[in-house]
């Protein structure tokens, strides 16, 4: 699929998994096949003087060319409870104001960890945007509530190093005033603007061993009967139309696609995945260059597989933690990824 020139949100930037156990989920996605560097935690002092603790949640990434899986956990209270061999990060915030950013820092991560209670598992979701201001301005036409823009430090690793990079990140948060800011019904949904491509095209360090490429397609399932609301809002969010088949709607991005199904719709896509919660990001598929290859690596990881409706190996969302991780041939067009001209395009917004 080509990318529309003229829209802001241009593809999935990247899926995160909420988790318990950082080493667990470590573990689990290096068995899958994953690259998965040392988490990082963000740090600052209990009291002035004090040495910087963990504080709020840690991250990691599968990262590829163009998007990323994150696994978070939320931070422990000292430093030797930390996963081994992660990395704090300092926070460089004025003593005047470390109790502020604490509170603001609580705040954040509170939706996640009211989804966490209900299930591990996919609650974040964040699609790229190629100019994070122009999406900003479009989103307050569409009468969209939004956080305001944040600048992110992401770091990104070259031949010459690994450096921070600047991105533009913000979140829809339309739905539920009384929600966390940056939070929707099924998690953080949002938009970032990534630092230029050709600065994500000198990575290095991307190589997976299960030969991952990037992200192709989330699954957003929603109870009987809401999916023209959900479709709705996300037209808003992206501004593009749905394709509609059956209990199915369609958004195509530009590398990549989301889709919106209710229950009964996602067990036919994913023979045996039941939602973990509804609304919730259900499933997330991920391209790779041998299709082959990838399910013999995780055949000798005696990792467990099935088979969706078009024939695609996927792992259960019980095993990978609260998500099917669904595997499709890089460039491999699938029985159920028809182009939008050979589906029912349509606009859900009255």
């Amino acid at each position: 699929m080509a990318a529309d020139s003229s829209a802001d949100i241009t593809d999935l930037h990247h899926v995160g998994l909420v988790v318990r156990d950082m080493n667990a989920a470590i573990t689990a996605f290096t068995r899958f096949g994953f690259h998965i560097g040392a988490p990082a935690y963000p740090a600052l002092p209990s009291a002035r003087g004090a040495a910087p603790e963990p504080v709020g949640a840690g991250n990691t990434h599968a990262d590829f060319p163009r998007s990323f899986i994150e696994l978070l956990a939320f931070a422990p209270e000292r430093r030797e409870h930390l996963p081994a061999g992660s990395r704090l990060v300092p926070l460089h915030v004025p003593e005047e104001q470390l109790a502020v950013t604490r509170t603001a820092i609580r705040h954040t991560i509170a939706g996640l960890a009211a989804r966490l209670d209900i299930s591990e598992g996919a609650h974040i979701l964040v699609f790229a945007t190629r100019d994070a201001e122009r999406t900003a301005i479009r989103l307050e036409q569409a009468g969209v509530a939004r956080t305001e823009i944040r600048t992110l430090q992401r770091p990104i690793t070259t031949a010459g190093g690994t450096k921070l990079a600047a991105i533009k990140v913000l979140e829809f948060s339309d739905v539920d005033p009384a929600m966390p800011a940056g939070m929707v019904p099924e998690g953080r949904v949002g938009a970032a603007e990534d630092v230029p491509n050709d600065l994500l095209d000198a990575q290095v360090g991307l190589a997976h061993p299960n030969g991952a490429t990037g992200l192709a397609e989330c699954v957003l399932c929603v109870d009987d009967g809401e999916l023209d609301s959900a479709g709705e809002r996300y037209e808003r969010y992206l501004n593009l139309p749905a394709s509609l088949e059956g209990a199915t709607l369609s958004f195509a991005l530009g590398s990549s696609r989301l889709i919106l199904t209710n229950p009964a719709g996602l067990a036919a896509l994913l023979p045996g995945e039941r939602p973990h919660t509804t609304p919730g990001l259900s499933a997330y598929t991920v391209e790779v260059a041998d299709l082959a290859a990838a399910e013999a690596h995780l055949r000798a990881q005696n990792v467990e597989l099935r088979r969706s409706v078009d024939g695609r190996p996927f792992i259960p969302a019980k095993v990978a933690f609260g998500a099917a991780l669904i595997l499709q041939q890089a460039n491999g067009a699938s029985a159920e990824r028809r182009p939008p001209s050979e589906m029912s395009v349509v606009s859900l917004r009255r």
